[in-house]
């Protein structure tokens, strides 16, 4: 700031006006460069200090307690009930399948690798004493090709449509990485095509279960992680070149905090818009909390130990599978979940209250609303 003044100072001496508007432009960018390190220091800081008291297995100990006894899912019965879980041969993914095929639910399993769906489909039909109720559909929801034949799958093989799509597929990477479709794989997994256009696709079978008389509705594993940001310009959420070719610069662990925040948004747009057409499908973000699954280990390593103690699969898990069966008037449209409760979507401000660094403006949602369409049109 100092050097910035005195460049100010002597352009002005010197008769040097355009020093002076080049340095007073430059001094601007670095106050916005602070404030913006200083929102990202505090809000981090309270999302991981948040983090501790109700993310770990702690947080679940204490918010489970709240749980009615009996617990609705330990007698709950999904005869009859049709299901969609994308990436459902690994860690929460897998424990959802378990459940809800364990109580009577028809589950579409969908996986990427045909070889892991089929493990994973047998574990579990042994597990749960589920034969015959479980269902592999291959595809990449990174991909919209991939999302493409999911989609007319289901849609095929489900005329009378499904009762909850869960869209827990996703990956977290330290490296950017492209699909084959040149679109960057963390976005285009757990919002681009895994969230968004899976969702779109199969409205026709959520509203089939609609004029069914059933009660259906989309839960998208989003995370706390998304407390660290909202959602930031296009090119940097899609992680797209600038007009001179230019990549933005890539971290992986905020490549997956943008497209959290963008499930956030979405779940929050679709349902102004069901509630401006008087429909029923209720659409809800859920948060794992920090469980231990083959994911985490793979990106975090031995860093993971700073999110101990770290929940089990199924104490991540039971909150999305409350989500996806309790009967419909208990779900609150467009809100982000943790433990069967809804919860605050922003911890930016002075003492843990929301302020304003995490939030994004109508119109800047909808310029993502609008980009998401234009995007998929154009893959």
């Amino acid at each position: 700031v100092f050097f910035s003044l005195q460049l100010a100072g002597n352009a002005g001496r010197s008769g040097a006006s355009g020093g002076t508007i080049v340095s007073a432009a430059w001094f601007l960018a670095l106050l916005r460069s602070t404030a913006f390190l200083m929102g990202q220091t505090i809000t981090t800081t309270q999302f991981y200090l948040y983090g501790r008291s109700h993310f770990t297995a702690t947080g679940w100990a204490k918010h489970s307690a709240r749980y009615p006894k009996p617990d609705p899912l330990e007698t709950i019965d999904l005869s009859g009930k049709v299901y969609v879980v994308t990436g459902a041969n690994s860690g929460i993914g897998k424990e959802i399948t378990t459940f809800l095929a364990g109580k009577g639910g028809k589950v579409y399993m969908v996986c990427r690798s045909e070889n892991r769906a089929e493990a994973a489909k047998q574990e579990i039909e042994e597990k749960a004493q589920a034969a015959g109720r479980l269902f592999t559909v291959i595809g990449d929801c990174g991909l919209k090709s991939g999302v493409s034949g999911i989609a007319k799958t289901i849609i095929a093989a489900e005329p009378e449509g499904i009762d909850a799509l869960v869209c827990n597929a996703g990956v977290l990477l330290n490296e950017r990485t492209e699909t084959a479709e040149g679109v960057e794989a963390t976005f285009a997994c757990h919002l681009l095509f895994g969230s968004y256009h899976l969702t779109t696709l199969l409205e026709p079978a959520l509203r089939a279960a609609e004029a069914a008389g059933k009660e259906p509705r989309v839960v998208l594993m989003s995370s706390g992680g998304m407390y660290n940001t909202r959602f930031p310009d296009w090119n940097i959420a899609a992680s797209l070149p600038d007009e001179a070719g230019n990549l933005p610069p890539y971290d992986g662990n905020l490549a997956y905090a943008y497209a959290k925040r963008g499930q956030v948004l979405l779940a929050e747009e679709w349902t102004k818009a069901e509630n401006e057409k008087g429909g029923k499908v209720k659409y809800v973000t859920s948060h794992p909390g920090w469980s231990e699954t083959p994911a985490v280990a793979s990106a975090y390593g031995d860093s993971a130990k700073y999110l101990e103690p770290m929940r089990s699969q199924w104490q991540g898990a039971e909150g999305t599978c409350w989500l996806a069966t309790a009967p419909i008037d208990q779900i609150e449209s467009g809100a982000f979940y943790l433990d069967r409760e809804p919860q605050r979507k922003h911890l930016s401000g002075p003492f843990f209250s929301e302020g304003a660094f995490s939030k994004n403006t109508p119109a800047q949602v909808e310029a993502m609303m609008a980009k998401l369409a234009e995007t998929v049109d154009a893959k």
